[in-house]
């Protein structure tokens, strides 16, 4: 946790300069490549990711899988779907806020009016939106139920969707329980699809994620 605050603590005094010339994705790379490093973690990746992807959606284990992903992907501008609640935080919600990511409240019955407007500016912007289905931290091997959101999102704007499957994130920082250690976090990127009504994908790449998961957490530690 000392390791997260020191470096996002680093990076916020920096975000509006970056940000004025549309480089503050490339401050975020930098500052989750440092967390990384600093915390001993060693990244696999296996797949490629989509040129022209539009979202992501990872399962969620924990605080990490934010610097995984903006780690993983060099030359994209992700906004994150994030709750409410966090842009409340000192310095981590700060820095949701100084990079225009997504608040969600989920106290709010219009709140999917607001997050399908908000992610509507972001693609038009040609940001990628990125968006944890599972809607909290789940450290378990079994995955929550995905919430609707995601492809009433996806659906609506026929995005092009990359389902990524994070493996052991949980097991290296858990923040809950105050346990961390060092080892191997593996990021897979599935193959994207285009989004449609026609069929019920969230469930569908629910499914193989979670059988890819528990196949890998067997060879993995």
């Amino acid at each position: 946790m000392f390791v997260v605050m020191f470096c996002v603590g680093l990076m916020i005094p920096f975000v509006l300069i970056f940000k004025k010339f549309g480089k503050d994705h490339v401050l975020r790379r930098w500052t989750s490549i440092s967390i990384l490093k600093l915390s001993g973690v060693k990244v696999e990746i296996e797949g490629q990711r989509a040129t022209d992807t539009q979202m992501f959606v990872l399962n969620h284990q924990s605080m990490l899988d934010i610097m995984l992903l903006e780690m993983a992907v060099i030359d994209l501008d992700i906004a994150w779907v994030a709750k409410l609640e966090l842009f409340k935080l000192k310095y981590f919600g700060l820095a949701l806020s100084l990079t225009d990511m997504i608040d969600v409240d989920r106290e709010d019955k219009n709140g999917i009016i607001k997050l399908l407007k908000d992610v509507k500016n972001k693609i038009d912007k040609k940001r990628v939106v990125a968006i944890f289905p599972e809607g909290t931290r789940n450290a378990n091997d079994k995955f929550l139920p995905f919430k609707a959101g995601a492809s009433m999102i996806a659906n609506k704007y026929n995005l092009k969707v990359q389902p990524v499957l994070l493996v052991n994130s949980g097991k290296r920082f858990d923040v809950k329980n105050l346990v961390s250690s060092r080892g191997v976090v593996k990021i897979i990127f599935f193959e994207p699809f285009i989004a449609s009504k026609d069929n019920d994908w969230l469930e569908d790449i629910k499914n193989k994620m979670q059988n890819r998961l528990l196949d890998e957490i067997k060879t993995i530690n």
